[in-house]
């Protein structure tokens, strides 16, 4: 598990670097504190598990995760932003409403639709977000 742990860390800190952007010692231990992060966190948990590093470059850097494709952002019905891990490319989410349970999902043929609804709109898509809300399967089980 740790030797997992340590790979992700290398290549994020890899895609960092092919970026352009520096990875500073905080920066590596930002990115080791997410990778140890089980399920979704809060951009303010984050910074509290790193007392000695600035609240600015622990956002900084997560913001540069997010836009390089490496976490994920969630936004729950409660008004929050949750991260997570990125394990696969573009990808959406299941969200179970009742304890919050989230899982990636590739829906490979609505790709394809939002691809050729784009013939129809005055623009160009630069990106887009699926949440499913859901009660999952253990929650149903367990009623």
């Amino acid at each position: 598990m740790v030797y997992d742990q340590i790979d992700i860390v290398n290549k994020l800190v890899e895609s960092i670097n092919i970026s352009g952007n520096s990875v500073t010692n905080s920066r590596r231990r930002i990115i080791a504190e997410i990778v140890r992060k089980e399920g979704l966190f809060t951009s303010e948990e984050l910074a509290k598990s790193l007392p000695n590093i600035g609240r600015a470059t622990v956002y900084r850097t997560l913001r540069l995760l997010y836009e390089q494709g490496n976490v994920c952002r969630i936004n729950i019905v409660d008004d929050h932003s949750y991260y997570t891990l990125s394990s696969s490319d573009h990808h959406h989410h299941t969200v179970c409403k009742k304890c919050n349970k989230i899982d990636e999902i590739n829906l490979i043929g609505l790709e394809k639709s939002i691809k050729q609804f784009e013939k129809n709109i005055s623009g160009e898509i630069l990106s887009h977000n699926l949440e499913i809300y859901i009660i999952c399967s253990d929650c149903t089980s367990s009623k």
